[in-house]
């Protein structure tokens, strides 16, 4: 066929084509090109009928494809694919991926070449920034994985509760020899078993509401002994999945330290407590050893030793019984929704009948509405009759004791005033140590009870005094509501 008329039977589809396309001559020179081709390489599209200058334009792009040919010649190959660099006619560098076709006559004979020319350069760029950032990446994960490995606190990364990955301050906390040994293994192996429970609330509420606070463990390491680690957690994507990041610092020492603080202030307070306990309880036993010399060096004895010697015994009754009181866990008692406003009704009822004695009257100012607390009901009848037997002792003569209740913000305040000697601001401020008080025959032990249930109770007492013009304790108490608002 006719060189012409194969152009002829192919220009339809060739001219209208939406890639560049060019017949290329054996001998590496263009015969015709299509409109795509134009635009591809930013020539006018009335070039395509005068297309001789486009051979020396792309001389080197010709030899390659000439090249390329008798290569496919060669090998019998009736196509293939090359790249090469092409240049816009507005001077950017374009890649070109050419598709080149051995088009025969109808003898078998090669003709010329087909060539399409497909633009790869946005690709190309796009690959380009794919992989500068992989490389990004890398070099981040690398530096990211490289802190790790640095970083003095313990690292581990998990995924569903099973250890993916432990830094070596990690293998260091756990006593273990690499990685190996941890990896794969769950959290729970390491947590001890009294944190368990922990462990699950801790999870439970994440997925919840995605929060993880801080938390304290138990852990065990690999060689059987025991750590306490404070630590937090963050959740990040670890190859591609979810993954909780934790950081921990080992508490252990600083754990042992606290307690060995606490132990000796226990010793130091113990140690002033048997002090006090030795002292006034040494002064009634001096007396009564000293009356007992008397009584046996005398040929009559004397109802008034007797009297003495059972008024200082009864003295170190009242010692130790309040420091029994003292030492019973209140927390054992069970404690339930009451209404604190019967329980002052009972108090004063039972108060008024030593008050009447010191001719000292005691009032209740209480509001109509109840005031609901959580508490144990003899734990603070005993705080109200300490406030009010404290209140009687200081007044010297006779006078009112007033007692008011209210509900404050979430609280119930109750007021207790009376008209005593009062006390000072030093005194105040020793309020609840061992053994100091204002009375004449007193302990110090009463308050320091008081405080505890009150402590135990989730409130607070306050003191306000003014010394010959009385003192007011205020206790405040969490209320709740009442059950009835609860049902509702």
């Amino acid at each position: 066929m006719p060189l012409r008329d194969h152009f002829k039977r192919l220009d339809p589809a060739f001219q209208h084509a939406a890639i560049g396309m060019a017949l290329i001559s054996l001998h590496g020179t263009f015969l015709q090109i299509n409109s795509a081709f134009c635009d591809l390489l930013g020539h006018p599209r009335h070039e395509l009928h005068s297309i001789s200058h486009l051979d020396d334009a792309y001389s080197d792009v010709l030899t390659a494809i000439k090249e390329f040919g008798q290569t496919l010649r060669s090998g019998q190959l009736l196509s293939g694919t090359l790249e090469q660099p092409m240049q816009h006619l507005a001077g950017r560098l374009l890649q070109i991926k050419i598709h080149l076709h051995l088009i025969l006559q109808e003898d078998g004979d090669p003709l010329h070449y087909l060539a399409q020319f497909e633009d790869r350069t946005p690709w190309m760029d796009i690959e380009s920034r794919i992989r500068a950032t992989e490389t990004l990446l890398q070099d981040t994960q690398h530096s990211y994985h490289q802190l790790l490995e640095k970083m003095p606190l313990a690292v581990l990364i998990t995924k569903k509760g099973i250890i993916q990955y432990v830094n070596p301050a990690g293998l260091r906390l756990i006593h273990a020899k690499d990685s190996s040994e941890v990896i794969g293994i769950p959290t729970s192996d390491v947590v001890d078993n009294s944190y368990h429970v922990a462990l699950s609330e801790r999870r439970k509420k994440f997925a919840e509401s995605q929060a993880l606070p801080t938390i304290t463990y138990l852990i065990n390491s690999l060689d059987g002994q025991q750590k306490f680690v404070d630590g937090f957690t963050l959740i990040i994507s670890y190859e591609g999945e979810p993954a909780a990041v934790g950081v921990f610092k080992d508490i252990t020492e600083q754990r042992q330290k606290e307690e060995y603080m606490m132990q000796s202030e226990k010793l130091t307070m113990a140690g002033q407590l048997a002090a006090g306990i030795a002292h006034e309880i040494r002064n009634p036993l001096t007396s009564i050893n000293g009356f007992m010399k008397l009584m046996r060096s005398s040929k009559q004895s004397s109802e008034t030793y007797y009297d003495i010697i059972e008024s200082e015994l009864k003295r170190i009754e009242l010692i130790v019984n309040e420091l029994l009181a003292l030492s019973k866990p209140q927390g054992q008692h069970h404690s339930k929704p009451i209404d604190i406003l019967p329980v002052l009704d009972q108090v004063i009822t039972l108060m008024r009948v030593q008050s009447a004695l010191k001719n000292i009257e005691i009032e209740l100012e209480r509001p109509e509405s109840s005031l609901w607390i959580i508490g144990e009901t003899n734990q603070l009848k005993q705080v109200f009759i300490n406030l009010l037997k404290n209140g009687m002792d200081a007044m010297d003569a006779a006078g009112t004791i007033r007692v008011s209740a209210r509900s404050g913000d979430q609280e119930a305040l109750i007021n207790v005033k009376d008209e005593g000697r009062g006390m000072t601001a030093e005194q105040i401020e020793r309020l609840g140590e061992p053994f100091f008080t204002t009375k004449d025959t007193g302990t110090g032990l009463g308050f320091m009870i008081t405080q505890n249930i009150i402590h135990n109770h989730g409130g607070s007492i306050q003191v306000e005094s003014v010394p010959d013009q009385g003192t007011t304790f205020t206790v405040k108490l969490p209320m709740t509501p009442s059950p009835e608002e609860v049902q509702a």
